[in-house]
């Protein structure tokens, strides 16, 4: 199954919907993040993985954001948003959280399934058996 994907360049990784709410910084240090922020590429910027998905665009700046994403989606039911916002451990409004802004269309159960089956596809194209630190950007054509 070949899943539509693509690369751009950005000059800033954290502007990615589940930025924030994946790399925290590491108390102590300065841009330090856990998991690692994504690293740049040379003269291009942070690749930001653009995944289309009937009307919309999924967006990704590191697999560990793409990893969460499947793991949050995959459970059932879902969590709330302000569950997920006590994660992070600060005081942000849950309307604020990635899953409150993601349509209600991609959350009901049979679109959610579908959604999931593209993203593993994708995940296992762009990021395969390697450490969750960098997409694979060997790929030809991307």
């Amino acid at each position: 199954m070949t899943t539509a994907f693509y690369f751009t360049f950005e000059s800033e990784w954290c502007y990615a919907p589940l930025a924030y709410w994946v790399h925290v910084p590491v108390a102590g240090s300065e841009g330090l993040f856990e998991p690692p922020a994504p690293p740049i590429i040379p003269h291009k910027g942070y690749a930001l993985l653009r995944i289309p998905f009937e009307k919309h665009e999924l967006q990704f700046s590191a697999p560990a954001q793409l990893t969460h994403f499947v793991d949050v989606l995959s459970t059932k039911p879902l969590p709330t948003s302000r569950q997920l916002s006590s994660r992070r451990g600060v005081d942000v409004g849950p309307n604020g959280h990635w899953l409150s802004r993601l349509p209600a269309e991609l959350k009901s159960p049979r679109k959610r399934e579908k959604l999931l089956q593209t993203l593993r596809a994708v995940r296992a194209q762009v990021v395969g058996q390697e450490a969750d630190t960098a997409f694979r950007l060997t790929l030809s054509g991307r």
